[in-house]
């Protein structure tokens, strides 16, 4: 299955966007921890490890064969969002 693609949306009629302000109570480290999990549970990795560094930022590790070193979540949500786009095209 090809990969989807973003591309420049069509300009609207009206002069503006409607969006949306559903989620916008979360902080951003909930919101990527969600993701985080979301795509960790669809992997079947039932743990991701957290630790917090010495500069105050948090570090993850999926607790799973070929995830293996901590990183930043942005960094984790690619690589659980990468095995699971290889996943769903086997």
């Amino acid at each position: 299955m090809p990969k989807t693609k973003i591309i420049e949306a069509p300009k609207p009629s009206c002069g503006f966007y409607g969006a949306t302000t559903k989620n916008t109570g979360l902080n951003q480290r909930e919101t990527l921890e969600e993701i985080m999990i979301n795509l960790a549970t669809s992997l079947g990795i039932k743990v991701i490890h957290k630790a917090l560094t010495a500069r105050d930022s948090y570090i993850y590790e999926a607790q799973h064969p070929g995830f293996g070193s901590f990183q930043s979540a942005s960094n984790t949500i690619l690589e659980l969002s990468r095995a699971l786009a290889k996943k769903s095209s086997l």
